[in-house]
């Protein structure tokens, strides 16, 4: 399907098998006028093109959600997704093994500033650059990827960035997770070209043969959980515990509970996770649930309603009392610190 300069809307469709000689094996999106299709719980599986095995998108704005991308080739770039100079927005959606024999397994950004939300990029691969994603950019100033909540965990690159690389690009990553990705150099992140790059609140662990790797501008992380370590404010380097990692479940263990996706449901587990409330301050803990302890955790699940729960070394409060903003049954100096640190601040 090619779309140029129009907004159709697709819901719950699936496109499976196609080709293309040029790029966008199932779909391509052409817009002059910023806009950019809709779609909602579509799944695009096992299409081949150049580029863009599954999407490609060139100067629009669609806005994806619910959808996935499974098993799409790319001869050149952007085995799932290829995205040009365009501002895509994606929550929700899911990579699975799509391929490229160049850059970009997953998803592929050229000179593009897409956002993703609650994104799982697994198994894919790239023969050369960013196995999950590939950021390049040579616009003045780079534009910026933004990516929050999303996990990427068993991509391979042959060359750099098993999960993500990045060229002359500066994106920024809130509460992501990264396991068991592999390249060249770079495990979880590659960057190079003077890439200015940004985590909070991430999780980087089991990465090989590195979590993090800059050839030129450092990387700026903070409040993560880095194994091997990392210099930054808040950095942890400790097994985060996660739930169940052969089986993709990459929430983190809590005595106090933890969601299981699996049975949809809470489980108490033995451990307690480090990254349990240990994430920015400053971040707004959103819809994790009482008890919380007033801090985001780090990781992709924190700041949602799957958001493993608070553990004070003993059962957990059967009630909400009045004041007790982190939820260990007792009113003192640490609920008014973390009351003083939000004091007056405006999220509007």
């Amino acid at each position: 399907h090619n779309t140029t300069g129009s907004a159709p809307r697709f819901t719950n469709c699936a496109f499976s098998g196609n080709s293309a000689t040029g790029s966008g094996g199932a779909i391509g999106s052409y817009s002059n006028y910023r806009f950019g299709p809709a779609l909602v719980g579509c799944i695009f599986s096992d299409n081949a093109a150049p580029n863009g095995g599954g999407y490609y998108n060139d100067d629009g704005d669609p806005i994806l959600t619910d959808c996935e991308f499974s098993r799409n080739q790319a001869d050149v770039e952007g085995g799932g997704f290829y995205n040009l100079t365009g501002k895509p927005t994606l929550e929700r959606c899911v990579f699975v093994e799509n391929r490229s024999d160049q850059d970009g397994g997953g998803m592929q950004n050229d000179d593009g500033s897409p956002n993703l939300t609650g994104c799982v990029f697994r198994d894919n691969f790239a023969g050369d650059e960013g196995g999950g994603m590939c950021n390049e950019d040579d616009e003045t100033p780079p534009l910026n990827p933004v990516l929050v909540g999303c996990v990427f965990v068993g991509n391979v690159a042959n060359g750099h960035g098993g999960a993500i690389c990045n060229d002359r690009s500066n994106p920024s990553l809130t509460n992501c997770t990264f396991a068991g990705n592999t390249a060249e150099s770079g495990g979880g992140m590659y960057s190079e070209n003077g890439s200015a790059v940004s985590l909070s609140n991430c999780i980087l662990w089991s990465d090989t043969p590195d979590e993090l790797h800059n050839d030129s501008t450092p990387t700026a992380v903070v409040f993560s959980d880095v194994q091997g370590g990392w210099e930054g404010k808040g950095n942890i380097n400790a097994n985060p515990r996660f739930a169940d990692p052969n089986s993709g479940d990459y929430h983190l263990k809590s005595q106090a509970g933890r969601y299981d996706p699996n049975d949809g449901q809470w489980t108490i587990d033995e451990a307690t996770s480090p990254c349990i409330d240990a994430g920015d301050p400053m971040s707004p803990i959103g819809y994790e649930p009482f008890p919380n302890g007033g801090i985001i955790n780090m990781g992709a699940y924190g700041g949602t309603a799957e958001a493993s729960k608070s553990y004070f070394n003993k059962p957990p409060c059967e009630t909400i009392v009045a004041g007790d903003i982190n939820g260990d049954c007792i009113i003192d100096f640490r609920d008014f610190c973390i009351m003083a640190l939000h004091w007056c601040e405006d999220n509007n």
